[in-house]
């Protein structure tokens, strides 16, 4: 039997946005089996260091009203852990999945982390759970599939069908999120399970982790509240593997996983709040809590490097 312990950060302009993926998780849940166990584990983020609140045509009641109430909706899962920080402790998803991890790894068997602002099947769920029944792995890690992205560097976890666009084509822009169901239900007859022979993924689209495996990386404190937690990760099975670590990534084919790039724009908090994220397009915030990471990255593999001399 597995649990999948769902971690998110929110901000509140993305507020309605995870109210649409809470809604989505209810009316995924109905392809649930038995035994399948879901906790959601999600904050809020309402500190002042993100927010002006004297300059916000919004007050923080609002936000906290309308948190309480998700809350109180998301009432079929096995467990849930809602909160709101106020203060500078969480600042980042990276900061949000460290305390998760550090605080819930040992009760749960897996760790499904999940940004705001994607879109999936409402089969994702289900499928999620019967990869897992698949794998022997040790450790692991489960992804659904993706649009053809950046570079080629992704094409080991992109759908078959989105590589010959090419980066080029920006298919991972025009795409339209609300065809995800229709995409999924016409190749359902060709879901299958793959093993890929290196480690990518994007942490926040619903990328899952055997929990054991998460215990084994940790997200050392020098890497920061956000920036490269993921790439951290990736680095570290690469060198638990080259260990002798029992430790393989799967993708899950036909069943595929976006970001909400097309209609990112269409928010109307982005002119109600004053928000220090979206200075400069997010780089300010996104660049300053980068240098956090990039300055920590020699100690965080140092530590974990030490980590794995224990392991032997």
């Amino acid at each position: 039997m597995a649990r999948l312990h769902f971690i998110s950060h929110c901000l509140p302009r993305e507020i309605d946005d995870f109210d649409r993926i809470l809604d989505h998780f209810h009316r995924a849940s109905y392809f649930l089996q038995e035994g399948d166990e879901i906790a959601l584990d999600c904050t809020l983020n309402l500190s002042d260091d993100l927010t002006n609140w004297d300059e916000s045509s919004i007050p923080k009641k609002y936000f906290e009203d309308k948190w309480n109430m998700m809350e109180e909706k998301a009432d079929w899962t096995f467990k849930n852990h809602f909160d709101i920080v106020y203060d500078g402790s969480v600042m980042g998803c990276g900061d949000k999945r460290r305390n998760s991890i550090r605080k819930y790894a040992n009760e749960t068997t897996h760790f499904t982390y999940f940004d705001c602002d994607i879109f999936f099947s409402q089969y994702t769920l289900s499928y999620i759970f019967r990869t897992l029944e698949q794998v022997n792995n040790e450790f692991h890690i489960v992804t659904p599939q993706i649009l053809r992205l950046w570079d080629a560097s992704w094409d080991v976890i992109s759908n078959d069908r989105f590589i010959p666009y090419g980066d080029k084509s920006f298919i991972w822009k025009t795409y339209d999120h609300y065809k995800l169901d229709k995409e999924c239900f016409d190749y359902l007859d060709e879901v299958g399970v793959k093993p890929i022979p290196t480690f990518k993924f994007g942490g926040g689209l619903l990328t899952t982790f055997s929990a054991n495996l998460l215990t084994l990386t940790d997200l050392p404190d020098s890497l920061g509240p956000y920036g490269l937690d993921d790439t951290f990760v990736m680095q570290c099975c690469g060198m638990a593997k080259q260990h002798g670590i029992d430790i393989q990534q799967y993708v899950i084919e036909n069943i595929i996983v976006m970001e909400n790039k097309r209609y990112r724009n269409k928010n109307p908090y982005i002119n109600l709040l004053k928000d220090y994220t979206i200075i400069d397009g997010g780089q300010y915030i996104k660049k300053k809590f980068r240098k956090v990471a990039e300055d920590g990255w020699d100690n965080a593999i140092s530590e974990f490097t030490v980590r794995m001399l224990d392991v032997k």
